[in-house]
């Protein structure tokens, strides 16, 4: 109901003013747009659902819209910007990052095990890497992402999950969900992800929660590279259902197609020996505890006026 009041709203403003609604015809999203990501839409700067909804439609978007300002954000390692992206009459949000560094031999603490890496590598392309992999996936918790440069610099331009906190601002606020299994369910998820795709950085600021408790993942600058370690194994204790058939399904020529311009070889062969790693240890869990115990249906989402939302 309440994306409901804001689609209609932006149409009368729209329709109120005129020139200030140079957007496609298609206003209103279709509804299969809200079942996808749960009743959640993207929004413009003023809160107003964009005129389009669609991954492509966002994509050509980002890569194509004026930038109309940018801030620095005060938060990350890897310098992202606030970007505000016009075009067509639309506003919205943005991150971008240009972030693009390699270090040689390189030892790091990860999840209070130390490792050594031949090759330490943040880059901007990681973002957009995660976001096709996401949707290789069918998980749709990555927000859209696409190269592009600004101010001459080559980066990555995410859409900003408008409405949301991050995982640290939840717990510093002491704001509980409402429905404890089905965030347990989605943070078996994340977990999921954060080993497949080598989550070298995973933190209480790279996941966020929206206004409906759903939980989006983000910053993907310090991930993939060629090692084949699970670094959080421990945290993969359960499956959705879904999730466990695309892990099986994912092969080296559909990783080609879709994440070849993003990573390399070596590191595509890497994530799919950790992938490797990932089913097996969930056979080993379906075979000790049976699958029942071990795979689920996500439990679907219910409308929530979440008190720690809203930022």
């Amino acid at each position: 109901m309440r994306h409901t009041v804001l689609i209609a709203s932006c149409l009368l403003l729209m329709a109120a003013e005129p020139g200030a609604g140079q957007v496609p015809e298609s206003a209103s999203p279709p509804p299969a747009v809200e079942e996808r990501f749960e009743g959640y839409l993207w929004l413009d700067v003023e809160g107003r659902p964009l005129p389009f909804q669609s991954d492509e439609e966002i994509e050509e978007f980002l890569r194509t819209a004026t930038v109309e300002s940018t801030e620095k954000i005060p938060v990350g390692v890897t310098g992202p910007r606030k970007v505000v992206l016009a075009g067509n009459g639309v506003r919205a949000n943005t991150v971008f990052k240009d972030i693009e560094r390699r270090e040689k031999g390189v030892t790091k603490k990860i999840a209070g095990n130390r490792y050594r890496f031949r090759d330490w590598r943040d880059s901007h392309t990681y973002d957009v890497a995660a976001y096709h992999l996401d949707r290789l996936l069918g998980l749709d918790r990555v927000p859209p992402a696409a190269s592009r440069k600004i101010k001459s610099k080559d980066g990555s331009v995410k859409m900003w999950v408008e409405g949301s906190i991050t995982e640290k601002t939840r717990r510093d606020r002491g704001c509980s969900p409402p429905d404890s299994i089905r965030w347990n369910q989605q943070r078996q998820i994340m977990h999921i992800f954060d080993n497949l795709v080598a989550n070298r950085d995973s933190n209480l600021g790279n996941s966020l929660i929206d206004n409906n408790w759903r939980v989006w993942f983000i910053d993907c600058g310090r991930c993939f590279g060629e090692t084949t370690e699970l670094f959080y194994s421990k945290a993969v204790t359960h499956c959705e259902r879904g999730l466990w058939q695309a892990l099986q399904d994912l092969d080296e020529e559909r990783l080609e197609e879709r994440l070849g311009p993003y990573l390399t070889v070596h590191e595509r062969r890497a994530l799919l020996a950790r992938r490797d790693k990932l089913v097996q240890r969930l056979q080993d869990r379906i075979d000790e505890l049976g699958e029942a115990r071990v795979l689920y249906d996500l439990r679907p989402a219910v409308e929530h006026a979440s008190p720690c939302a809203g930022e």
